[in-house]
């Protein structure tokens, strides 16, 4: 019988990276516009305005309470009052995520997550 020797493993400290988090939407952020599209409710965000003017811009316009996600052409998120139902601020709902289509078929589409369902409704 032959024995085998095994060297013991070398105890070198491993660094683990740190616990990734991704923001999506939720399922009942979700308004029906019709069509098969919707307009994803974001509400009051410290890092999304109005207006497009970065949010330490003094005359940036916050998002507030009840604003939809709008998705520019080049995919910058702004926001817009609730009931805004533009070509910007229309998703649909897809396996994939919401998906944004704001210049249409000549512009750029952009997926942002889309949880089917969320705690604390």
């Amino acid at each position: 019988m032959t024995k085998l020797h095994v060297e013991p493993a070398a105890t070198e400290a491993v660094t683990l990276p740190s616990l990734g988090v991704i923001e999506c939407l939720a399922s009942d952020q979700l308004i029906d516009v019709g069509n098969n599209e919707f307009t994803a409710t974001i509400g009051a965000r410290p890092d999304i305005s109005r207006n497009g003017l970065p949010i330490d811009d003094p005359n940036c316009q916050p998002s507030q309470a009840g604003d939809v996600l709008s998705v520019q052409p080049d995919g910058k998120r702004q926001a817009r009052p609730a009931g805004t139902t533009g070509a910007y601020e229309r998703c649909a709902k897809t396996g994939a995520g919401a998906v944004y289509r704001p210049m249409g078929k000549d512009g750029r589409t952009f997926i942002v997550p889309l949880a089917p369902d969320a705690p604390n409704k």
